[in-house]
């Protein structure tokens, strides 16, 4: 026959595997968000070292060639900057970087010195580098999405400031319309949407 203070013991046993459950998995469920915010903050750390060298190398080509690895058509409208590129294959840009020769002989050879200015890595899927063999290349970040890049074509040193428009009002308050400097890149980062706050860009502090 079991004692009153045998009951209690058994009692106080139940909470104490209650407890330890819930410290489980309040310490599991940690562990996971740990570890899914390691593997963001590496994947934008490895979309960043591609927009700077994105960057890099198109500065590196312009004071090479005196110009930008883009066809001498592409100007904007009224003295503006031309449009906004990506590299989703619509531009011989990666390619030209890459020191490979055009796609075919009616297309301007943009760099006739075989000169590499950049370096990428074919894609893992769509993913992080370039995308299948068509030509001109595509050139993919972690998440699957072309880099923006923004050329200063109308020689101002300055473009636009894609920040000013971001739907995060902490990132586009008090943002000037214009960024001063020739180049500029970014990507749309994890949730693949450009202009949102957890855009990946070459102009912002890391």
């Amino acid at each position: 026959m079991k004692t009153h203070r045998q009951s209690v013991q058994g009692a106080f046993t139940l909470i104490e595997i209650l407890i330890t459950i819930t410290i489980v998995a309040i310490l599991a469920s940690l562990t996971v968000a740990g570890i899914s915010h390691a593997m963001t903050t590496a994947n934008n750390l490895k979309v960043r070292t591609v927009v700077m060298e994105l960057k890099n190398g198109i500065e590196s080509y312009y004071t090479d060639y005196n110009r930008y690895p883009v066809s001498s058509n592409f100007a904007g409208a009224n003295g503006e900057d031309g449009p906004e590129l990506l590299t989703d294959g619509s531009s011989p840009v990666v390619d030209a970087l890459m020191g490979i020769p055009p796609a075919s002989s009616g297309t301007p050879d943009l760099n006739p010195k075989r000169t590499p200015f950049a370096n990428f890595v074919p894609a893992n899927g769509d993913r992080h580098g370039l995308v299948g063999t068509a030509r001109p290349y595509k050139l993919n970040d972690m998440y699957g999405r072309p880099y923006h890049i923004l050329l200063d074509t109308n020689g101002d040193n300055q473009v636009k400031n894609p920040d000013a428009a971001n739907t995060d009002p902490k990132i586009s308050q008090n943002q000037a319309a214009h960024l001063v400097m020739k180049v500029a890149v970014y990507s749309s980062g994890k949730d693949q949407t450009p202009l949102t706050s957890d855009d990946i860009t070459s102009w912002r502090p890391k």
